[in-house]
């Protein structure tokens, strides 16, 4: 009788080891994959913010070429133009008051 409860007992510890392998290797490839998803998340993140900073670094050497300059009344101008709505004398302004689409 020993000898038949030997190939059962067996037969169930290799079941449950089988088992036990083919649920950690289900569980490594779920965390490799979300762990991949989660790398193409942040170097698409990463690739906005370089090219955000890159703008700024263009937008930076426009202003300190502008600061650096002797003349700044074409930059006075420019500003008085686009954020403060001044005009020369002289300057006609036309309006377009046609619906946008």
């Amino acid at each position: 009788m020993a000898n038949k409860k030997t190939p059962k007992r067996k037969q169930t510890r290799s079941f449950i080891l089988t088992l036990g392998l083919v649920l950690l290797v289900g569980y490594f490839v779920i965390t490799i994959i979300g762990l991949q998803l989660s790398i193409k998340e942040r170097q698409g993140v990463l690739e906005q913010k370089q090219s955000a900073y890159e703008q700024q670094l263009e937008q930076n050497d426009r202003l300190q070429a502008i600061v650096d300059s002797e003349d700044k009344s074409d930059y006075m101008e420019q500003i008085a133009r686009e954020k403060l709505g001044f005009i020369m004398p002289g300057e006609k302004v036309f309006y377009d008051v046609t619906p946008g689409v």
